[in-house]
């Protein structure tokens, strides 16, 4: 319904009195910034944690398994030293089933695939690196495990791939413990998200906290703060 006419600027037109003009809805934008409010709704929350658990117990399968893998690389080159050859074969052999059988249980991470975690609502996933610790019949350079899982004890390079093997596989684990630092603090920042969601804060508050999330990651370097309490993180926005 026009709620009233005006004259237009020529003859035999008419205009739309401004006095009624509706106002300009804002336009959606992808990219966040200083006073933005964001909805932040319990269903977001819910499938932010469940995607955060999730990574969290890749981070956690991963790092055992790598664990293991220095275990052994270390154990390897002592049968290699002593030229066992039985129990080199035996190690491999019962690593690799580990691997296998990690993988089997979900445990993509551990086939060298990067696994995405929406880890806060409405921004980008946090992601967690691929840690290839498969062992290959024949390994190349790119590999992060460069032992062979025919390994003979009479390769002289042998000892030299298990050390090189165990220098990757320490610049891997601490990839991912990164991340499992960068989930934890998530983790922390969604509970308090949580609690604002149930009505623990003023609603303002809760719509922002999606925006401040982010704002608060940087500044608190990644630091793991899990165990905190929801008014302790808030804290960390409070000029």
């Amino acid at each position: 319904m026009v709620s009233s006419i005006v004259p237009g600027t020529s003859a035999n037109t008419l205009g739309v009195d401004t006095r009624f003009a509706r106002a300009a809805q804002p336009q959606r934008r992808d990219d966040a910034v200083q006073g933005d409010k964001v909805e932040l709704s319990a269903a977001a929350i819910t499938t932010a944690r469940e995607s955060v658990r999730a990574g969290m117990s890749q981070v956690h399968e991963a790092l055992a398994a790598g664990h293991d893998a220095q275990a052994m690389l270390v154990k390897l080159q002592a049968l290699a030293k002593s030229g066992d050859q039985a129990g080199v074969t035996e190690l491999l052999s019962s690593f690799g089933q580990r691997v296998d059988a990690a993988i089997g249980r979900g445990a993509h991470v551990l086939a060298g695939e990067d696994v995405a975690v929406q880890a806060e609502p409405g921004a980008a996933s946090v992601t967690i690196p691929g840690v290839d610790l498969r062992l290959k019949t024949e390994p190349t350079l790119s590999d992060l495990m460069l032992v062979s899982s025919e390994a003979q004890v009479s390769d002289a390079e042998l000892a030299q791939a298990a050390q090189k093997s165990m220098e990757n596989l320490q610049d891997a684990m601490s990839r991912l413990v990164d991340a499992a630092r960068s989930l934890e603090s998530h983790q922390g920042f969604l509970g308090a998200a949580e609690a604002g969601a149930r009505g623990d804060f003023d609603a303002d508050g809760a719509r922002l906290l999606a925006l401040q999330v982010r704002q608060g990651l940087e500044a608190a370097g990644g630091a793991p703060i899990a165990n905190a309490e929801p008014q302790a993180v808030l804290s960390l926005f409070r000029a």
